[in-house]
């Protein structure tokens, strides 16, 4: 398994609207080491259409990691039991004193100038997260209550009034699906790109800010989103951040999901690495099924490690010391309810259908991975 790691990036950009505020929490101890010496963010000041002056900072990127396929065709290992790797052999989780999301909200931006997954959002539509037909939108309005999700409840922050934690609940609360200018195969959508079509959504009304929501731009086949997902340079599957104004505005926290069925056992990427092991997906759609597991992987960091603070080391939530949240720490392992139907590999449930998830760290004594279904 290649670890997740921290890539730090900024990109600065015009900004059309303004959003309201958001609180941040200052640490109350220092953040590990593999976390401030990869550098810190920056920014730049633009000229807004308006004629004023702006400008904006992207956090440190947080990534997951591409994984080299195995001697026998990259066919994901069943460990013997679903806390195979635990504190044992992995560094506890710890709580660095910032800020956690404890009613996770999520809004999907489709930003394609065709239909990503099949019964999705047409290009220039928008609309509630339960009017999402796709096979991503039935797993996000279904994730929330379960005993995968329930993962996330052993996270939590402390205030004033004591320790607030994350709840058994996801929301997912709209999805627009701009098609002005929209990317195509082969061309690269800039994390500055990302800000700005959020700021649009924001600014026309397509898209409401709310603190407490992951803002995540979903592309289609072929499209180098943010600018490492490529055949000859694949440095991610997919990444969560979080952005604000220089002028001390609130934080969007934000995200990629580029299309990991680009990169699987079939047609991997340079070097042999690959974002899926699935090739058919459980469910006959290959696009969405091998978008599920990184998504959920990004939202669940989002709820125990945002970027809560617009000063390093802008995260301080949960993490190890290696720099390594819950997410990463289970990467690419399924436990022993891993199986295969018909169509291709699935270890969990939701509403009834097989995916293809990774196991998530459990906060409690013994710390370990851990899957659900």
């Amino acid at each position: 398994m290649y670890r997740r790691i921290q890539v730090v990036a900024l990109f600065a950009a015009a900004a059309l609207a303004a959003c309201s505020a958001d609180n941040t929490v200052a640490p109350d101890k220092v953040a590990p080491s593999p976390r401030l010496s990869l550098g810190a963010a920056y920014h730049q000041t633009h000229l807004l259409p308006s004629g004023g002056l702006t400008s904006h900072t992207i956090a440190p990127l947080v990534v997951q990691r591409p994984i080299a396929m195995t001697a026998n065709g990259g066919v994901p290992a069943v460990s013997s039991s679903d806390a195979a790797v635990t504190a044992a052999a992995q560094p506890d989780i710890q709580y660095w004193g910032g800020g956690i999301i404890p009613t996770q909200k999520i809004a999907l931006i489709y930003y394609s100038a065709h239909t990503i997954y099949t019964n999705g959002p047409r290009p220039g539509s928008a609309g509630t997260g339960q009017t999402d037909g796709s096979l991503v939108g039935e797993f996000l309005n279904n994730l929330g209550g379960t005993p995968y999700w329930n993962i996330n409840s052993t996270y939590y922050e402390e205030g004033t009034s004591g320790r607030t934690y994350v709840d058994n609940s996801l929301q997912y609360t709209s999805f627009w699906a701009p098609n002005r200018q929209a990317p195509k195969e082969d061309d690269v959508v800039t994390g500055d790109d990302m800000v700005n079509i959020i700021e649009t959504g924001f600014a026309n009304g397509s898209l409401q800010y709310d603190p407490n929501t992951l803002y995540m731009v979903v592309t289609g086949p072929g499209v180098n989103l943010g600018g490492g997902f490529s055949k000859n340079n694949l440095q991610y599957c997919a990444f969560h951040s979080g952005y604000w104004f220089n002028d001390g505005g609130p934080i969007v926290q934000f995200g990629a999901m580029p299309y990991d069925a680009d990169f699987n056992t079939q047609h991997p990427a340079k070097g042999g690495y690959i974002c899926t092991y699935l090739t058919r997906g459980p469910n006959g759609d290959l696009g969405a099924d091998a978008t599920v597991s990184a998504l959920a992987h990004e939202t669940e960091e989002t709820a125990t490690d945002p970027v809560s603070l617009t000063i390093p080391p802008y995260f301080a939530g949960w993490y190890d010391v290696q720099g390594e949240e819950n997410a990463d720490k289970c990467a690419y392992t399924y436990g022993s309810t891993l199986t295969r139907n018909s169509l291709d590999y699935w270890n969990m449930t939701v509403a009834g259908k097989p995916f293809l998830v990774q196991r998530n760290w459990t906060n409690v004594q013994p710390q370990g991975c851990k899957i659900a279904r």
